[in-house]
């Protein structure tokens, strides 16, 4: 596994309704983008570009980056909302379905299940929206599994604050870095025949934790007044933009192993 791994959370401005086939042509403009950027694994908000995974793939080959693209898939005559996770040649690796669908907004079925995928750089996840920032077990689930990334991408409107709350309380608590692109600000609107909202979105992150190298930077963590906001590393305004990291994976699973052997942690079954 490779020590350090390039990200970019696309902040991607819909155009009109999400599954107009438009956004597929702009997610690929996009992606050519992010590769210029220099970046390892890409990850789109949730539900973009909805269709166009043929295409997704072929862009993801020809720039040689790793993606992950959301899309509205129909299986046994249920629709789902995924997140797939694209090889560099072009292959899908996985697939994350959104577990938890919002009452009322969201006309999909339920995934069951949180996957693990395998990168060149290490184990990562993808919880898509609610499942990450609204409920605890999905990082539960991947942190037992040793993942080494977590992709958190959002479509969301109403709830930043609670959103970035409480993505900074999942990386306190396990320490794994967090990559969440939402969409830019944008009238929400799903399907062509689906009445808009009004518009929101942007304050895209990347969240980094601090790497501790022994159990002297504990103590000094420990002793010190320091924020969580400071490990936001990037984050979007309000517009179509792209986010870009260069994190240190080896330093964070070292990180973890210092922190777990200096509070004796176990997992509770």
């Amino acid at each position: 596994m490779s020590g350090f791994v390039s990200v970019a959370a696309i902040q991607a401005l819909p155009k009109g309704h999400l599954t107009n086939p438009e956004n597929v042509t702009h997610a690929v403009e996009l992606l050519q983008k992010a590769s210029q950027l220099g970046v390892n694994i890409a990850c789109f908000p949730e539900g973009y570009p909805a269709s166009g995974e043929g295409e997704i793939c072929e862009a993801a080959k020809e720039f040689g980056i790793f993606v992950i693209a959301g899309f509205l898939h129909k299986d046994d005559g249920d629709l789902y909302n995924e997140s797939a996770l694209i090889g560099s040649d072009g292959c899908v690796v996985g697939r994350q379905r959104k577990v938890h669908s919002v009452p009322g907004v969201e006309p999909f079925a339920r995934g069951n299940d949180y996957s693990i995928m395998e990168t060149p750089w290490g184990k990562i996840g993808v919880l898509i929206c609610i499942d990450g920032w609204g409920f605890p077990e999905g990082f539960y689930r991947l942190n037992e599994e040793g993942v080494d990334l977590i992709f958190n991408p959002c479509l969301i409107f109403k709830k930043k604050p609670q959103k970035r709350m409480s993505l900074l309380s999942r990386v306190l608590d396990y320490k794994i870095p967090i990559v969440a692109p939402n969409n830019a600000v944008w009238p929400l609107q799903i399907f062509p025949n689906d009445s808009t909202m009004r518009a929101e979105g942007g304050e895209s992150l990347i969240v980094v934790p601090p790497a501790f190298q022994n159990q002297y930077d504990i103590e000094k963590f420990m002793r010190e007044a320091v924020s969580c906001e400071e490990w936001i590393v990037a984050e979007g305004g309000k517009g179509e933009c792209i986010l870009s990291a260069r994190i240190n994976l080896q330093s964070l699973r070292h990180s973890r192993s210092v922190w777990n052997s200096c509070f004796g942690a176990c997992l509770l079954r």
